[in-house]
C-alpha cells in the first residue's frame, strides 16, 4: 500500500523533551502499573482463563478489550525503554489470550462464560467486534515489537471467521458492530500484512452500516427480533438511557449510510472511531467518495461541535453530539459530558487525515486535544486534600466540563467500571514519535506536525534524513530544527495556528518557504552542517479566545501558546468565579507560578488578567429575582489568576473552575 504520508515508525524517535518525558516516564512507571492492578484485581486480566463452570462471575462485555489496550501500550513503551514488569503483563497476557481461543478461531470471556451458542446474536450491545479490533491492534504492536507472530496468528485466525460469518454474499450476516473499532484493527492489520481479506471486510464493515432493506429496517432491527425483541417498543429492554427514541440508529452512526451523512451525529467515540478507519481505508483502496465524506463529517465535528478544549461530545445520556453550537459547560444537568475517550479517538482521526494531505487544522486539533483534554484528564502529580491527593498518575477523568461550581468539584478516579479511558491516554503519549513526524516517499517530504524536543531518523527511498527538534513548548516557543540529508529533501513544517499571524522563520541563506494551508513548506535540498539548521518561533504570549456567537457564549476564554487556561478557587480565594467578568481594557500578564511547579509539572507560567465580581449587596433581602442587577454594582477590581486546563483538580481548594469566564 502506498500512502501520501507515512507516520514514521516509534523505534525511530527518541523524544528527549524535559516536558514530555517526565510524562512517558510517569505513565511507564506509574500509570501502566496502576492500570495492571486494577485489571488484576477487578478480574479481568483473567476472565479469557474462565469457563461457564469456573467463573467467579460473569465477566462484563467489555473486559477483555481493557486487557487488549493496555498489552497494546505496553508494547509501545517497551518499544522505547524496556521495563520487566511490563513485558511480564505483556508475555502473560498473550498467553493468556492464546489459550482462550476456540478452535475455530472465536475469543471472547463474555460469550465463553454466559453460552457461546449466543455469539454474534447482539452486535448492536455486546461488543465481540469492537473487542476484536482492539486486538488486531494489540496484535501489531506485538509484532512490532517482537517480531513473532505469538499474537498476530490469534487475531488472524479471529478475523478468519469473521471474514466466513460476515459479508455480502449468500449465508453470511451483513451485519456490522454497535461499536466501530474492528474497521481500525482491520485496517492495522491490512497495512502489516497486505492481506486483502482485512481490507475487504473493513469495507464491507464501513459501507454496510446503515443501509436499509425494503421495509426501511436496518440488520439490528432484524438482530433484535432474531432476540425475541421488538425493535419498535419504546419500553422494551431492549433500550437503554441513551437512546433518544426506540431505533435511534444515529447513536451508532447507523441512522444512514456513510456517504448520505451531512453532519456528526451519535456516540462521540464511536463516530470518532468510524471515521478514522473510513480514512484509512479511503487512503488504501483510493475511494474518494468514502474520503469526502470523512473530511465533511470531520468538519462538522470541529467547526460546530467541538470544545475550545478539544472535547467533543456535548450530552451525557447518549455520550455524544447534540445540535450544532449547542456547547454547555457544566456537567450539572447532563451536559458538557467531553469524554476523554472521544478527545483520545479525535487526536487519531486528525493523525490518519494528515496521512492524506498536509492541512493545518488537522495538526491545530490533534494539538489542542492532546495539550489539554486528553493530558487533563489523568493527574500528573500529587494534588492537595480535596482533589487529587496521591493521585499521581494513577486517576482519571472520564468527563471533562469547562465548569464546575464551589462545593461540586468532582476528583479524578483511579478505575471504572467501563475502563476505557485510562489505557487510551496511556497509548496516546506512548505513541509521540508517530504523532509528531511523517514522511511521502511519493513527494519526497519530510513534515513535522507536533512539536516535542526529539530526534527522528526517517528511512526514505534514497536514504536516511535525520530529524532533531528542540523546543521549549508547551511553555515557550522557540524551535531549533536540525536537519541532516546528504540527498535533496523538501520539508514541511506545521506553523500552529494560534502563531500564524506572529511567527517568525529563519533558514540557510536562500532557504525560503512558503506556506499552504498552516505548513510552511521549503523546497528539496541536501542539508549538511549549519546549512540544515533552521529556526521558528511560535511567541506564547496570553491572548483572549471568543466563541462563535451562535453558541451562545457572550464570555472570554483565554490562551497561551497550544494551552487554554481555566480559574480555579484555589488561586482566587474569596472571588466567586461564577458572577467575575474580565475587563477586556485591561492587559493580559503572566508569572510563574510561585512554587515553581503546579501539581508535579515545574515551569508552569500563570496568566494574570484583571476582572470584577458582581457586588450581590442588591440581593440581601433574599430574593430569588428582582431588578437588582440595575441597582448592582460591580465590586473593586480584582486579580483573576490562571492556570492550564490540563493541571485543573489537582491542588485542593473549593471545587470552583472555568474556562469561560464573563467579560466587560
Amino acid at each position: 500500500m502506498s500512502a501520501s504520508f507515512a507516520p514514521t515508525p516509534l523505534r525511530q524517535t527518541a523524544v528527549s523533551s524535559p516536558f514530555w518525558s517526565l510524562i512517558q516516564t510517569s505513565m511507564r512507571t506509574r500509570t501502566l502499573p496502576a492500570i495492571i492492578d486494577s485489571l488484576r484485581t477487578t478480574g479481568r486480566a483473567y476472565a479469557l482463563t474462565w469457563t461457564k463452570d469456573s467463573a467467579p462471575s460473569t465477566p462484563h462485555p467489555f473486559w477483555d478489550s481493557d486487557v487488549y489496550k493496555t498489552l497494546e501500550a505496553c508494547c509501545y513503551y517497551l518499544m522505547q525503554t524496556e521495563d520487566k514488569d511490563l513485558r511480564a503483563f505483556v508475555d502473560e497476557s498473550v498467553k493468556i489470550i492464546q489459550e482462550a481461543q476456540h478452535e475455530d478461531g472465536y475469543i471472547n470471556s463474555y460469550y465463553t462464560v454466559s453460552g457461546i451458542d449466543k455469539r454474534f446474536t447482539n452486535l448492536r450491545d455486546r461488543h465481540e467486534l469492537y473487542q476484536l479490533g482492539h486486538l488486531c491492534e494489540a496484535a501489531v504492536a506485538h509484532h512490532t515489537l517482537t517480531g513473532t507472530d505469538d499474537l498476530l496468528g490469534p487475531a488472524l485466525k479471529y478475523i478468519a471467521l469473521v471474514s466466513r460469518t460476515f459479508g455480502p454474499n449468500e449465508g453470511q450476516k451483513r451485519g456490522y458492530p454497535g461499536h466501530e473499532e474492528i474497521e481500525i484493527g482491520l485496517m492495522r492489520l491490512y497495512e502489516l500484512t497486505g492481506r486483502k481479506e482485512c481490507l475487504d471486510l473493513a469495507g464491507f464493515f464501513i459501507l454496510e452500516r446503515g443501509t436499509r432493506d425494503e421495509k426501511d429496517e436496518i440488520y439490528y432491527d432484524h438482530e433484535a427480533r432474531a432476540r425475541g425483541g421488538d425493535p419498535y417498543d419504546a419500553w422494551s429492554a431492549e433500550y437503554r438511557h441513551f437512546y433518544a427514541y426506540p431505533r435511534d440508529y444515529g447513536y451508532q452512526q447507523a441512522h444512514m449510510p456513510l456517504l448520505e451523512q451531512e453532519e456528526i451525529v451519535g456516540h462521540s467515540v464511536r463516530a470518532m472511531y468510524y471515521l478514522t478507519a473510513a480514512s484509512d481505508y479511503a487512503l488504501a483502496s483510493g475511494n474518494k467518495e468514502v474520503l469526502a465524506a470523512v473530511k465533511r463529517l470531520y468538519a462538522s465535528t470541529v467547526r460546530t461541535k467541538m470544545y475550545v478544549t478539544g472535547g467533543i461530545g456535548s450530552l451525557e445520556r447518549s455520550e455524544g453530539f447534540t445540535d450544532a453550537f449547542w456547547l454547555p459547560d457544566q456537567e450539572e444537568g447532563g451536559c458538557a459530558y467531553s469524554e476523554t475517550c472521544a478527545s483520545f479517538a479525535l487526536a487519531v482521526l486528525s493523525q490518519r487525515l494528515l496521512r492524506h494531505e498536509l492541512k493545518g487544522e488537522y495538526g491545530d486539533v490533534l494539538e489542542t486535544a492532546l495539550y489539554n483534554t486528553v493530558l487533563g484528564s489523568r493527574a500528573p502529580g500529587g494534588g492537595g486534600a480535596t482533589h487529587g491527593a496521591g493521585s499521581g498518575g494513577v486517576a482519571f477523568y472520564y468527563q471533562n466540563p469547562l465548569t464546575t461550581f464551589a462545593g461540586h468539584g468532582k476528583a479524578r478516579s483511579k478505575w471504572f467500571d467501563v475502563a476505557c479511558c485510562p489505557p487510551n491516554v496511556a497509548k496516546v503519549f506512548g505513541l509521540l514519535g508517530e504523532l509528531s513526524y511523517s514522511y511521502s516517499a511519493q513527494s519526497n517530504t519530510a513534515a513535522v506536525h507536533f512539536f516535542v524536543s526529539s530526534e527522528c531518523r526517517m528511512r526514505l527511498p534514497a536514504g536516511e534524513v535525520v530529524l532533531k527538534v528542540e523546543t521549549g513548548l508547551p511553555w515557550s516557543g522557540g524551535v531549533r530544527l536540525a536537519v541532516s540529508a546528504p540527498f535533496a529533501v523538501a520539508l514541511a513544517v506545521r506553523i500552529p495556528g494560534w502563531a500564524r499571524s506572529s511567527y517568525t522563520f529563519s533558514g540557510p541563506p536562500g532557504v525560503e518557504g512558503t506556506v499552504k494551508d498552516g505548513y510552511l513548506h521549503l523546497p528539496a535540498r541536501v542539508w549538511t552542517g549549519s546549512a540544515g539548521t533552521l529556526a521558528l518561533d511560535f511567541p506564547c504570549v496570553p491572548r483572549r479566545v471568543f466563541a462563535h456567537p451562535r453558541t451562545g457564549k457572550l464570555e472570554v476564554a483565554l490562551a497561551r501558546g497550544p494551552l487554554v487556561y481555566c480559574a480555579e478557587g484555589v488561586d482566587n480565594p474569596g472571588l466567586p468565579l461564577h458572577s467575575t467578568a474580565l475587563l477586556l481594557s485591561a492587559p493580559l500578564g503572566e508569572e510563574l507560578a510561585p512554587e515553581q511547579e503546579v501539581a508535579g509539572i515545574p515551569g508552569v507560567p500563570v496568566l494574570v488578567a484583571q476582572g470584577r465580581a458582581v457586588d450581590e449587596r442588591a440581593w440581601e433581602g433574599g430574593a430569588l429575582y428582582g431588578d437588582g442587577l440595575e441597582r448592582a454594582a460591580w465590586g473593586e477590581v480584582r486579580t483573576v489568576r490562571m492556570v492550564p486546563y490540563f493541571l485543573r483538580a489537582n491542588r485542593g481548594g473549593d471545587g470552583a473552575m472555568q474556562v469561560w469566564l464573563k467579560r466587560i
